[in-house]
């Protein structure tokens, strides 16, 4: 539901041991339009173009009035990342407007991944 629309570009690639970590965003469409999310996937390291897993939700969308409204709306789109230990810190653009960022844990993000199919 969260990639019905389309899915793009995102932030560089992320080696990691269980293989490349991809944030990215999906476009969902809803009666008020679109709305982008960030997404994450996990790819082979040898064979990139085989997905090991993709996470089923977003990892964050657009809920803070800033994120919201803008040039365009509903919109997170990750651009950007960078890595400070376990912490993962992901720059994003918000309603074409703003620049954020989110930050997680590394390891939590590639456990939940490793759940999925």
């Amino acid at each position: 539901m969260f990639e019905v629309d389309y899915i793009g570009a995102g932030a560089p690639p992320i080696e990691t041991e269980f293989g490349w970590l991809i944030i990215y965003h999906g476009v969902q469409e809803a009666i008020t339009g679109k709305i982008y999310h960030a997404k994450a996937a996990l790819l082979q390291l040898d064979k990139p173009e085989i997905e090991i897993s993709r996470l089923p939700y977003p990892l964050f969308s657009p809920t803070k009035q800033w994120e919201i409204k803008g040039e365009v709306n509903n919109v997170v789109f990750p651009t950007g990342y960078s890595l400070f230990g376990d912490d993962l810190y992901i720059y994003y653009g918000a309603a074409d407007k703003h620049i954020a960022v989110a930050k997680m844990s590394l390891k939590e993000l590639l456990l939940e991944l490793r759940k999925q199919p």
